[in-house]
């Protein structure tokens, strides 16, 4: 075992000698992640966010939209007018405003498909964070609306809806009549949480999923490099047997990895105040299993190509693609269906999934059970075709 963690210590050292390692490791990644949070996510000292709502019901029930967003963390309401609200997202004076069209309370009362309008700015992660926190919003109110029918049909009708409405505001119903429509996307069932971190959290959450990801396979084609100079074979010709040298090189590959993980995680969360550690045992499970299903990845590549030359040029294609497909670019939420699903049966698009529950929106360790076993799925089917294929010499 000593011989196993010695070769992997060795490998990971190695990327302090090389300044070309060092930049593409360390420089680009923080510079990237710094860029696209400053540019797309609201910068630190912004100040909240200021959304125009047009609340053209005036009831208790359009009152829980209002006070949903007034509330959520980086965000202000201010009242316009339903034409004003609109007209501000399209001079691009603001990325988002809510619109609670009027007979909202009578449709929930009358139990009618009631419905929040959102017109926002398609590129804006801004917008994004509002759309989730209304359906957060809009879920409630749906299930306190069907927990007062009940409570209303067994009282006979004495007391008022309004007021069963306010007692039932606890509860919560899995199928909610009311939905969120969004004039550029159309909004998904939203989870029971609304978001609780910066917009700019979706930037560091995303760049750490790619770059673990992107490092794991760079890294691993050093197994091929190794390979090509015969250092591979030298290393055969020692007392060493073939499993520990196959066992060494991939736990370089993910000590590289979860070097990566870790300075984009300190970064997000020193620089761009994302609470990375508010949770810390399920975030640590998701990146654990994240970091072992990207050095599986990367070890079963390097099984499956030739040469360095066709790894290096198969790992940013791939990453990048993977990347896109799991949303961490952008915000899953704003694709199509069809994407969304895809996503799936991405690594990343888990990892998203996962790091998303535990760190913006706050949830458990239980939400992260799912994720966390489908990415252990995925490397130990990555680890066992790459270690038994993987030819030393």
């Amino acid at each position: 075992m000593s011989r196993v963690l010695a070769m992997a210590g060795l490998n990971f050292k190695q990327i302090f000698r090389d300044r070309s390692e060092l930049v593409s490791i360390i420089g680009l990644p923080l510079l990237l992640t710094w860029v696209f949070g400053a540019a797309f996510g609201a910068g630190g000292g912004g100040g909240p966010l200021g959304v125009p709502v047009a609340d053209l019901d005036r009831t208790v029930y359009s009152a829980h939209v209002v006070s949903a967003i007034d509330e959520a963390k980086g965000s202000n309401v201010f009242s316009v007018s339903e034409a004003s609200a609109r007209k501000l997202v399209a001079d691009g004076q603001a990325p988002v405003a809510v619109i609670v069209p009027s007979g909202f309370g009578d449709r929930i009362e009358n139990d009618e498909r009631a419905r929040v309008y959102v017109v926002r700015d398609p590129g804006s992660a801004n917008a994004q964070v509002i759309v989730q926190i209304v359906e957060g919003a809009a879920t409630r109110i749906a299930a306190n609306a069907q927990a007062s029918r009940v409570a209303e049909g067994a009282l006979g009708g004495t007391a008022p809806f309004s007021d069963l409405f306010e007692y039932a505001d606890g509860l919560w119903s899995p199928d909610p009549p009311v939905g969120v429509e969004s004039r550029v996307v159309q909004a998904n069932v939203a989870r029971s949480n609304e978001l609780k971190s910066p917009p700019n959290t979706q930037y560091s959450l995303g760049f750490t999923v790619f770059f673990v990801m992107m490092i794991a396979l760079s890294s691993a084609g050093g197994i091929l490099e190794e390979r090509e100079l015969g250092t591979l074979r030298r290393l055969l010709a020692t007392p060493i047997r073939r499993a520990e040298v196959l066992l060494g090189k991939t736990l370089g590959v993910a000590l590289v990895a979860s070097f990566e993980a870790a300075l984009l995680v300190g970064f997000g969360a020193f620089v761009f105040g994302v609470p990375w550690g508010s949770d810390p045992v399920p975030v640590a499970l998701v990146l654990f299993a994240l970091v072992l299903a990207s050095t599986g990845m990367g070890v079963m590549i390097s099984a499956l190509v030739r040469t360095r030359s066709q790894m290096s040029a198969i790992t940013p294609v791939l990453s990048t693609a993977f990347a896109m497909i799991g949303g961490c670019y952008w915000p899953i939420e704003i694709t199509s269906p069809f994407m969304q699903q895809l996503a799936k049966f991405t690594p990343t698009g888990w990892a998203m999934v996962g790091l998303k529950d535990v760190v913006a929106r706050g949830s458990g360790i239980g939400a992260v059970v799912v994720p966390v076993g489908v990415l252990l799925a995925f490397s130990a089917v990555t680890l066992t075709v790459g270690m038994t294929r993987l030819k030393l010499e």
